[in-house]
């Protein structure tokens, strides 16, 4: 009974921050022009143990089945300066939005920041962009910073200090076709 309460919980938060008028607003879903550009593909969510998450969620509400993998991230930053992390993740599809479970390992990160403050849960929206730099810039002349980043072949990602407005952080992916995809 507990886990359905937490995975209700973590559902009726992430319907929260999506009527947050803030997020609609800082979060467009379309460019300047009017025309598709970003779109929500990810929720993030973070927590204790990783595998135990994703049977769980395999179990109570169908999904799965969860890749697991801790990435050889580049680049990394935490808060302006270089960052040296490890974090597991895994990753399914719910329909077209991708679920992401993070537990982090070592090194600090944003990750160990918000379990602190607010515990585990939903932690992030991920929108889709085509150009990681020009929306980075974009949300950097609407006053927020990136707060981490890095990247893997195939994907640049850049975490924003959005939370306080909108009470869930952005995070901005961009994804490329690799070889091997």
């Amino acid at each position: 009974m507990q886990d359905r309460h937490i995975s209700n919980v973590v559902f009726v938060h992430f319907l929260q921050a999506l009527r947050n008028p803030e997020l609609r607003r800082l979060g467009s879903l379309s460019d300047e022009s009017g025309s598709p550009g970003k779109e929500i593909v990810q929720v993030g969510i973070l927590v204790k143990d990783v595998a135990e998450a994703a049977k769980k969620l395999e179990k109570l509400i169908g999904i799965g089945p969860f890749e697991i993998l801790e990435p050889e991230y580049r680049d990394l930053t935490y808060r302006h300066k270089t960052g040296k992390f490890k974090i597991r993740i895994a990753l399914a599809k719910a329909g077209p939005i991708q679920i992401e479970l993070m537990q982090p390992l070592h090194g600090e990160t944003i990750y160990d920041e918000f379990a602190q403050r607010k515990g585990h849960g939903l932690h992030h929206l991920g929108i889709k962009t085509d150009n990681i730099e020009q929306s980075v810039k974009e949300m950097q002349e609407k006053g927020f910073q990136v707060i981490q980043s890095g990247n893997r072949p195939g994907v640049k990602w850049s975490y924003l200090s959005t939370e306080d407005q909108t009470d869930v952080i952005f995070e901005l992916l961009e994804k490329k076709q690799t070889s091997s995809s």
